[in-house]
């Protein structure tokens, strides 16, 4: 069975390591560590908020996503909707 498409996998690679590095020194006493992404509905926010939720729960980090409508297209705020 093939992987995912190379895209894919590098967008996962890209986000793990961004969340190891980013979480490197977290102490646990400080609770779990969170990150917030804002989303959309573009192809590049919605290929992050899928790699986060992808590679987020395997180092035990959650995951706020934030609908944000840019406001730079005609559509856009339909497009904001359909990613929430």
């Amino acid at each position: 069975m093939p992987g995912p498409h190379p895209a894919v996998a590098l967008t996962r690679l890209a986000v793990r390591h961004g969340l190891r590095r980013a979480f490197a020194r977290h102490n646990p006493r400080h609770g779990v560590p969170r990150v917030v992404v804002g989303v959309s509905g573009g192809a590049d926010s919605l290929a992050l908020a899928a790699a986060l939720a992808f590679e987020a729960p395997k180092q035990d980090v959650e995951v706020d996503v934030v609908i944000v409508d840019h406001g730079l297209q005609k559509a856009s705020a339909e497009v904001a909707a359909r990613a929430a």
